[in-house]
């Protein structure tokens, strides 16, 4: 038995909580939140002790995981706490704000010896790794060109809109877009030059975003994401992979903050030659699965390969670069 406990108790916080439930051998024997309405919410609901003292908690109970699910401005300072308490880490996306911050993370889990992943979720959706799957298979030929888009209403689930405030949360820039920028990254590698265009907000945060990506000579992503959306948009995600020997395509639709996660829409994929084929896949929670992943590793010894802390950190990093390009109206290397 691993027993764990989980900072935070928002929204995120409750879908990991449920997902730990499903996982045998796990146990949240408590959580951390300091804000009292909140906190007192979340313990008549889920039934697990209440601290608003995370050294205490530490003090007063045994646990070996540490799930961060706090805003990310917070990251930081309680996983070094976490880390230097010789808790193994799981945190949030995106693993921080800043990339000193970021790398401070790694580096603190690292020198203390515990294992640390962070919740880039698209690794472990269904419809996003049978299309990893596909592209590497080569079914797609080489791949020419990725477009991605993410947009949604202004969440209005964060304590004190935290998550609306660039200094904390970085905007949709890096908050939500930084999922399908992660994605690119996992089906094309490392990218090499970035041009972005974007809106502001009333608050002076980047909450929509167009980034164009250059992974060599004859690859290039697209990619959109934001919060700008009025009205009740609905929760929309997708993705269209253009190779020299096909394209697949997927377009869902969920609720303004991803409750119909599980809803199904296939994957089409098209080929000269064929008649298209949709593919339904199970729809299995992606944030169980990365939970699962992420205690399997623990179990049993093995190396946590997929959102690793350099992945978070080169996913950061891009997001970044891309607020920089639409600030300087201009292309920019990654790492100039």
């Amino acid at each position: 038995m691993k027993r764990i406990a989980i900072l935070g108790a928002g929204f995120i916080a409750g879908v990991h909580l449920e997902a730990w439930k499903r996982i045998e051998g796990a146990q949240v024997v408590a959580f951390f939140e300091t804000q009292p309405e909140r906190a007192q919410d979340f313990q008549e609901k889920q039934g697990i002790p209440h601290y608003d003292s995370f050294s205490r908690l530490l003090e007063e109970k045994e646990v070996e995981i540490v799930d961060i699910c706090l805003p990310t401005f917070l990251h930081r300072e309680y996983a070094e706490i976490a880390a230097q308490a010789k808790k193994h880490l799981f945190c949030e996306k995106p693993i921080a704000t800043t990339l000193e911050d970021a790398q401070a993370i790694k580096e603190i889990c690292s020198k203390n010896g515990v294992k640390l992943m962070i919740g880039h979720v698209l690794r472990f959706w269904n419809e996003y790794v049978k299309a990893r799957e596909i592209v590497k298979e080569g079914t797609l030929g080489e791949i020419l060109s990725l477009s991605a888009h993410r947009l949604s209403v202004a969440p209005t689930w964060s304590q004190n809109h935290w998550i609306l405030n660039p200094n904390l949360s970085g905007g949709a820039s890096v908050d939500l877009h930084i999922h399908d920028l992660d994605f690119a990254n996992w089906l094309l590698g490392k990218p090499q030059k970035i041009f972005a265009s974007g809106n502001r907000s009333n608050k002076g945060a980047i909450d929509h975003i167009v980034s164009n990506l250059s992974y060599g000579p004859n690859t290039f992503s697209q990619i959109e994401g934001g919060w700008m959306m009025k009205g009740d948009f609905p929760f929309s995600c997708g993705f269209r992979i253009l190779g020299t020997k096909g394209v697949l395509e997927w377009d869902f639709r969920a609720g303004v903050n991803i409750e119909q996660r599980g809803k199904g829409a296939p994957l089409v994929l098209y080929q000269e030659d064929k008649t298209k084929e949709e593919l339904y896949l199970p729809g299995e929670d992606p944030y169980y699965q990365e939970l699962k992943y992420f205690f399997n590793c623990l179990e049993e010894g093995r190396k946590i390969e997929s959102a690793t802390a350099d992945q978070a950190i080169l996913a950061l990093k891009v997001a970044l670069k891309a607020q920089q390009s639409i600030k300087e109206e201009k292309v920019l290397e990654l790492d100039s």
